[in-house]
């Protein structure tokens, strides 16, 4: 498979589980079988219901748009540089037509000092407002730094924590560029002990999620329990267990799809792991060919894997 063919894989598959996950989002189990008695294929399926008109039906969401500013910040700097994603996450966010963020990122990103020391800032915020949350949406930008060839757990750490302090978080972000990494540079699936390790170390919170996602079953995860379907590590499990027990990316983002909770992020994660591992061959072709945006996600594919194809090794250019 080639270099090319997984990076437009991890792209493309993240911005279709995406835009098809709006159809199952917030629902429950039994309230997908029921709106979907046969499964949720395509975008014409999806229902037309409050939460899911603001949108057109293939149309990814602003999870998918921030991955791509992350990929064009990449692209035009030549390595990782979380300062200038800062500036352009801040950039997308003070012009967005529509308001994809959670409240506790909204006084992050609307803080005085983010572009000054977005670090600091995340951090101030969440200990004056005593956050103890882990939610889920730095997880597609810890995909996309952990395809830089190298300081993986720095730069998902630093990425993680402009806006998610939780260690929680940040542990689940450096599991999810570890794998990344090794199905792009190593093709191959992260060992299990890898993983393990790195919850082990940076918060054991995370170790029982990987343990379910490897051992367990889907429904073990209970990613559809309103009051924890946006954990990261119901995030993080669901992908994982999509990488250890399917080698088909439609099968999997059905059967993610079909458990409902934060559906349309964990079918954005599910299926850029998936499209990394398996190539862009692989993805679904009406999804592929229905996915509205689908030339800017086409134009920044191709020129992140130029850029990765040419990535030079050597001082990366954070600040």
């Amino acid at each position: 498979m080639s270099f090319n063919n997984k990076i437009k894989g991890c792209i493309y598959g993240y911005a279709i589980g995406d835009a098809l996950g709006r159809g199952t989002e917030f629902m429950t189990k039994a309230e997908t079988r029921r709106r979907y008695p046969d499964g949720l294929h395509e975008y014409s399926q999806i229902i037309r219901d409050a939460h899911r008109s603001s949108r057109k039906r293939g149309e990814y969401t602003g999870d998918t748009q921030v991955v791509m500013h992350l990929a064009e910040s990449i692209i035009e700097r030549q390595g990782v540089d979380y300062m200038d994603f800062a500036r352009r996450y801040k950039d997308w966010f003070d012009h967005q037509d529509s308001d994809d963020t959670d409240a506790h990122m909204r006084h992050v990103l609307q803080h005085t000092s983010f572009l000054t020391d977005p670090h600091a800032t995340c951090r101030e915020v969440y200990e004056r407002q005593k956050l103890y949350e882990a939610p889920n949406e730095a997880m597609g930008r810890a995909m996309i730094v952990g395809l830089w060839p190298k300081d993986v757990e720095r730069h998902a750490t630093d990425n993680c924590r402009l806006t998610h302090w939780n260690t929680r978080c940040v542990a689940s972000a450096v599991i999810v560029a570890t794998v990344a990494n090794e199905l792009l540079w190593h093709r191959r699936m992260a060992e299990y002990d890898l993983l393990r390790g790195i919850a082990t170390r940076i918060d054991k919170e995370v170790l029982p999620y990987v343990e379910i996602a490897h051992h367990g079953t889907l429904s073990d995860l209970e990613i559809d329990d309103e009051d924890s379907y946006w954990y990261v590590r119901k995030n993080v499990a669901a992908a994982l267990w999509s990488l250890w027990h399917h080698t088909d990316p439609a099968e999997a983002l059905h059967e993610v799809l079909s458990h409902g909770g934060d559906a349309n992020a964990n079918g954005a994660l599910t299926m850029g792991l998936m499209g990394l591992r398996y190539g862009f061959s692989k993805l679904p072709a009406s999804l592929v060919e229905n996915l509205l945006g689908e030339e800017r996600v086409a134009d920044v594919a191709e020129r992140l894997a130029d850029t990765l194809c040419h990535a030079d090794l050597g001082e990366d250019t954070d600040d």
